[in-house]
């Protein structure tokens, strides 16, 4: 995380019960609002009908840390998780793109009634919550990877989101210097390498 949120939040985190799971996530939405990974107006959450069309896509009932994501940034963080199926509208659909994934590897794997993917990686990786508590924990799958199952990849969701946040924030601070900014016509944001 960014060193103020860091020094902020890192001896809570571990701590259980701590800090409340909407807590973990503003700690991650604060680290990377840094101005190179996102700025405050960058910041795009999502409203109350928006956060219940993700809910209403997948029968998986939505963990109080990800609706937290979705209220503070469902919507798009600047450059964090650029690339990634993450953010709505893309995050509509990510249920049926998973089940066709693993149906084209041959995978034995079927989803549980409270598996709510909500990550995609061009189309050959995905992630997904599993449980029902309120910062679930994480699977993932890859095509093409060791095993033709998704595995438990972290023990919860804001834990997911804050190793997303401490791999990519020292990423675009070394690429700031290369990287350019265009503001497209829509609002949207293209990145020049």
């Amino acid at each position: 995380m960014g060193a103020s949120a860091a020094g902020r939040w890192a001896a809570a985190w571990d701590e259980p019960g701590r800090l409340t799971v909407e807590e973990r996530v503003r700690a991650v939405v604060e680290a990377i609002t840094d101005g190179t990974t996102a700025r405050p107006e960058q910041l795009r959450g999502l409203s109350a009908e928006a956060v219940l069309a993700v809910e209403r896509d997948q029968q998986a009932p939505v963990a109080d840390a990800y609706r937290a994501f979705l209220r503070l940034i469902g919507g798009g963080a600047g450059r964090f998780m650029q690339g990634e199926d993450v953010y709505h509208p893309r995050v509509l659909g990510l249920g049926t793109a998973a089940r066709e994934l693993l149906e084209e590897n041959g995978s034995p794997f079927r989803f549980e009634a409270t598996d709510r993917v909500f990550a995609m990686h061009q189309g050959y990786q995905f992630a997904f919550m599993r449980g029902t508590g309120p910062d679930p924990e994480v699977w993932s799958y890859s095509e093409g990877g060791h095993s033709e199952l998704p595995l438990p990849a972290y023990a919860s969701f804001t834990d997911w989101l804050r190793a997303t946040a401490e791999a990519e924030i020292p990423c675009w601070k070394h690429h700031a210097e290369t990287v350019r900014e265009v503001v497209n016509a829509d609002g949207s944001v293209t990145w020049h390498w």
